[in-house]
């Protein structure tokens, strides 16, 4: 079961790095006029995994029975996961002017959202 448990580990490593390969986390060039952009990502990865094997004795398995049923054999367990998860965060700007990275998104923008939050909130608290 070991040897099955760490081919199954490889086989699941090796598809998630084909998935966050470079191209992934950098786009494909697109190249307009005088310009490269270069779409960039935010990449990670997670991993999970289980085990087991028991074997209950004599005297454990009637009292681990639950509802007639016996607990007694060779106990296995077993299980593994993982994912990937890539979002956009910026682009890389290539052009004559030099070489300058552009964040997606507006910090402006969600600061005054947070700070309407808090004040519609101060407000609402007060009655």
């Amino acid at each position: 079961m070991h040897t099955e448990t760490n081919s199954v580990l490889a086989s699941l490593v090796e598809r998630l790095a084909e998935a966050g390969d470079v191209a992934t986390v950098y786009g494909d060039p697109v190249e307009r006029e005088d310009r490269t952009v270069i779409p960039v990502a935010r990449v990670s990865w997670g991993f999970g995994g289980g085990g087991g094997t028991s074997e209950p004795s004599d005297e454990s398995a009637e009292d681990e029975s639950v509802e007639g049923e016996s607990a007694q054999g060779a106990g296995e367990g077993y299980g593994m996961g993982g994912g990937m998860s890539a979002a956009p965060v910026g682009a890389l700007e290539i052009g004559e002017e030099g070489t300058r990275f552009v964040r997606f998104g507006d910090r402006k923008k969600l600061l005054g959202v947070a700070l309407l939050a808090f004040f519609v909130g101060v407000l609402l608290g007060r009655r």
